[in-house]
């Protein structure tokens, strides 16, 4: 793959919004009204995460069109899994209804924060989305007891299939607990309902410490991902694998095609990519510096067709 970069669309500064001062993560982008629609982690001065959105020009992304003027998706209810912070993973369309997965985060005393997944749904076209549920959809078992996050879910059939980010430890880097993790996968008959036996679908290596934010095509009788790699190295890059059973995929992150820029917002890392298919084009939204500080920016594929 080749990726023409576009450059930056916002950062918190763009937006005058009294619950967006700190980092911008995990755009989420969506073709919504004849407008692209990119749902984004907007950051609080205390990094509590709320999801927002901005309606960009499908022809010119870098042109923002509008934006929500209060969170689609607020923080959870005190001592509830999602009570400080969420964060949009996934939306899927059923029966005029959108299904947004999101992942939450709750801090802990013997560690820093568990993350888990909850569900939310929307009936007015996306505009505002309620918990389907006040507990998570994906929470933590014997063998994932901290973090179960980062849903990418796609239907085939009646069958739901689910990628997610599952904890396998934590790692002491420079004097800060970080979580390690990979990206596993399970199915279902029920948006609601998962399985408690899970495979591993993409596993880390060398320095790698998180692969997190999957998002799958199925193209060609391949199933192709894209996702973040965290290392200890390099910080977030971005990375590429396919798999003929949607279960086990072989990494192939030489083809992902774009890295970290020479100076500005992405000179460091580039993290929590999604894709957008429009008419012809395929555009890729990504965070920059520190974990998104940097802001949101994108690039344009430059060829017919992703992997």
């Amino acid at each position: 793959m080749k990726w023409e970069k576009k450059g930056f669309i916002c950062d918190c500064h763009t937006l005058d919004l009294p619950w967006y001062k700190k980092n911008t993560m995990t755009p989420l982008p969506i073709l919504n009204n004849g407008v692209i629609r990119v749902y984004l982690t907007m950051c609080d001065e205390f990094n509590q995460g709320r999801v927002g959105y901005i309606d960009l020009n499908p022809e010119n992304p870098s042109e923002i069109l509008n934006y929500s003027k209060n969170p689609v998706l607020d923080l959870g209810e005190k001592g509830c899994f999602d009570e400080n912070g969420v964060l949009p993973t996934c939306i899927l369309k059923e029966h005029d209804k959108f299904y947004l997965h999101y992942s939450a985060y709750q801090k802990q005393k013997d560690i820093p924060y568990t993350i888990f997944s909850g569900l939310s749904v929307s009936q007015d076209g996306g505009e505002n989305f309620v918990r389907v549920q006040k507990f998570p959809v994906l929470g933590n078992i014997p063998t994932e007891k901290h973090q179960r996050s980062a849903a990418e879910v796609m239907k085939q059939g009646d069958v739901y299939k689910l990628w997610y980010t599952a904890n396998v430890g934590w790692l002491d880097i420079q004097g800060h607990v970080v979580p390690k993790y990979d990206i596993k996968y399970l199915e279902s008959r029920s948006q609601t309902n998962w399985s408690e036996n899970p495979q591993l679908s993409v596993a880390l290596k060398e320095d790698e410490y998180g692969l997190t934010m999957p998002q799958v095509f199925f193209e060609d009788g391949l199933y192709k991902m894209f996702y973040s790699i965290r290392s200890i190295s390099k910080g977030y890059r971005l990375g590429y694998a396919e798999s003929k059973n949607g279960i086990h995929f072989e990494r192939q992150d030489y083809k992902m095609g774009i890295d970290i820029s020479s100076s500005g917002f992405d000179s460091e890392m580039i993290c929590f990519g999604k894709i957008l298919k429009y008419n012809n084009k395929v555009y890729l939204f990504y965070c920059g510096n520190h974990y998104g500080i940097g802001g949101l920016g994108y690039a344009e594929l430059k060829e017919n067709k992703i992997g």
